[in-house]
Formats: C-alpha cells, structure tokens, sequence
C-alpha cells in the first residue's frame, strides 16, 4: 500500500513537471495574441482618426482647436465611467508620483508629438509623413525601451525591424515628391524637408511618451481609465489654451462660423482616437513596447491605402513592395517562436485590465 501510494506521488509530481511550462507557454502565447490584436485594432483606429485630420486641414479650421475638441470627447466619455466607480467604491486612485510620471509623457506627447504629427500630415501628406514618423517612433522606442524597461528584443523581433525599415525606405523612397499630396500649392523642397524633420521629431517624441505609457500601463497602481482622462486632458487644456490666448475668450462668432462638417469630423476623429487609445494602453500591458511599435507599422499601410484610394496620392511598385513588407514583417513580429515566449513571459504576463476601470 505505502509502495503504490509513493508510485502515485511520484506520477503526480512528474505530470506537474511536464504540464507546467507547457500552460505557462500557453498562458504566454494567450497574452501575446491579445495584446496583439489590441495593437491592431488601436493602430486601425488610429489611422481612421488621421484621415479624418486630414479632412479638417482643407477646411481652414484652426489646428489647436479641433485637437482640443478631439481630447475632450475621451475626457467626457471616460469620466463618468471614474465618477461611477468612485460612487461604488470600486475605484483605486493612483499614487501622485504616478500622476507626475503621466504628466510628464503626456506634456512630451500632446506638446510636441501631437502638433507636429498633424502639421506634417498636413505639410507632406500621409505617403510621406506616415512613413517617417514611424520609421523614428519605431527606432527610437526600442532603444530607448531597451535602456529604461530593460527590454530585449529577439533575434525575430530584429529580423522584423529590419523588413519594417526597409518598407518604410519603400514606401518614402517610392512616390516623387510632387506626388506626395494633392494640395492647391505645389511641395517645394524646402518645404518637403521641412515636414520631414518635423514627422522625424514627432516619432521621437512618440517613442519618448510610448515608454512612459508603458512604464505606467504595466503597473497594477494605474487605472486604464486614469490614463486616458489624465492624457487626453493634458492636450486638452494644452491646444485650448493656446487657441482661446490667440483668438480671445469670447468664441461664440468661431463656434458659429464652425460649419457642421467640420463637427462632424471632429467627433468622429475623437472617437476613433478614444478607442485606439484604450486599445493601445491594455495592448502595452501585454506585450513589449518594440512588439507593440512594430505592429503600430501598420498604419503605414491603412495611410498608403487611404492616401492612393481617396486623395488620389500617386504610387509605384516601390510603395506596394513597401506595404508587402509591412505586412511581412507584422506577420513576423506576431509568430515568435518559443524562446520568445519564455523571454517575454514576465513581461507580457502582467496585463489583463478592462478597457476602462482597474478595481
């Protein structure tokens, strides 16, 4: 009897032995699925918002304003989502040096990423500005997520970075620069550097913010919710202020001259920009910033296809041999092998919040 029951302690521990990496590499792949469909569809939602700035920029409304506007829409959706939550005692508050770590990547993000992303939009179109600014956003945050995270990017993920820039060289290098954007005035040289240097700098201070959002979104002491009311908030009071110090505080005449169409995009951009983000924080707590900002890539693809098919932007084989790689490279960065999974699982393992409270 003692001999059959110390056989089936045996059995049981070897079992346990045997099955345990193999659910720990399930739960790992689990995780890096979801956080990858939700960069996907916060990448799909961010490009959606972009078209819709584009659309606004040939309608002479004032920059600062309409991204005012677009930040306000998840500040009053968000928030009362919070004020529920603190009526039910279901809501943890942050620590205030969280709040600080918040305000600081997003002062970097709305202040300078933001305004100089939509500028260049602008400027240079979506063929060329789209290209840059995730060439400098995808670069910049793997290194700077490598020094401050202490993240490693695998030897797939890099082989992924390197087909992700060479379809970006593609997809810059491919259109001539006076196909770059169908606008009213011609793109001069000056004027094409000029909006490259800024979707450059816009990158890099994208990447600069998408580590801090990281840094944030992975710790259970910051609600998704809070993220997003605190972000949003920030280019909301930033683009306000400057608006309302530039035309005055009495805007009933602006808002009156404000034709219908313009609203129209604005709320639609600022929705699609409330749920990217959301998508966006959760997918960060799943999965490392360089797999996150590789995947982000795709907006280089939904952009191309926005620009050719609706504004009539011209292509070549370069740019479709660029959104080819794009797609390559996304498909790379989506099927590690397995010791990806075992580096990443402490990393990707942390998430699992809601889209908008954290009890």
């Amino acid at each position: 009897m003692e001999q059959s029951e110390k056989l089936a302690c045996e059995l049981n521990s070897q079992s346990r032995i045997s099955v345990t990496p193999n659910s720990a590499n399930a739960s790992a792949t689990r995780h890096l699925r979801l956080g990858i469909l939700f960069c996907i569809a916060a990448t799909t939602f961010y490009s959606f918002s972009n078209v819709c700035f584009k659309e606004l920029k040939t309608l002479d409304i004032d920059i600062r304003w309409t991204l005012c506007l677009k930040e306000m829409i998840c500040v009053c959706c968000v928030t009362p989502v919070i004020v529920v939550q603190c009526f039910r005692r279901r809501y943890t508050w942050p620590a205030w040096s969280w709040i600080v770590f918040i305000l600081i990547g997003g002062f970097v993000c709305q202040f300078i990423g933001a305004r100089l992303h939509i500028w260049a939009i602008g400027t240079v179109g979506l063929v060329v500005s789209i290209p840059l600014m995730q060439a400098a956003n995808l670069t910049g945050s793997v290194g700077i997520g490598r020094v401050f995270l202490g993240e490693r990017v695998a030897p797939r993920c890099r082989l992924a970075i390197c087909v992700m820039l060479m379809a970006i060289c593609c997809l810059f290098f491919g259109p001539k620069p006076h196909d770059a954007e169908t606008i009213a005035q011609p793109i001069v040289s000056n004027t094409l550097l000029i909006g490259a240097i800024g979707a450059v700098t816009a990158g890099l201070a994208y990447s600069i913010y998408i580590v801090f959002l990281r840094r944030a979104s992975n710790s259970r002491q910051m609600p998704v919710s809070f993220i997003a009311v605190e972000i949003t908030g920030i280019g909301a009071v930033i683009f306000g202020f400057e608006f309302l110090h530039d035309h005055g505080y009495q805007i009933s005449a602006f808002w009156a001259n404000m034709p219908f169409r313009a609203w129209l995009l604005v709320g639609i951009s600022g929705l699609f920009n409330m749920i990217g983000f959301l998508f966006q924080i959760n997918g960060l707590r799943y999965i490392m910033v360089a797999r996150a900002q590789m995947i982000s890539v795709l907006q280089i693809v939904i952009g191309t296809l926005f620009g050719v098919f609706f504004y009539h932007e011209m292509t070549n084989v370069m740019v479709w041999l660029g959104l080819t790689l794009t797609v390559l490279g996304i498909y790379i960065v989506s099927t590690p092998d397995k010791k990806e999974l075992s580096a990443d699982k402490n990393v990707e393992s942390d998430g699992g919040q809601d889209l908008t409270v954290n009890s």
